[in-house]
């Protein structure tokens, strides 16, 4: 499924903002608003989400890990 499409009217000045950041970064219009978007609604980025789940991941390797050593060890 396709992501929706968001049309807005912005004022000028945002509107050089973007293009010098497009010319800086490199990014596209939508990565740019996406990401400033992402940081106003305090919504975490991939890389952090990855982070977290890794994490959570790692907490429970080793719960698995302790209890394995527990019944072996009884």
């Amino acid at each position: 499924m396709p992501n929706p499409f968001l049309g807005v009217r912005i004022p000028p000045e945002v509107e050089q903002a973007l293009i010098d950041r497009i010319h800086q970064t490199g990014e596209s219009k939508s990565e740019i608003v996406i990401a400033a978007l992402k940081a106003y609604l305090n919504l975490p980025s991939y890389s952090e989400r990855l982070a977290e789940l890794e994490k959570r991941l790692s907490e429970v390797e080793s719960t698995l890990n302790r209890h394995h050593n527990e019944e072996t060890d009884s």
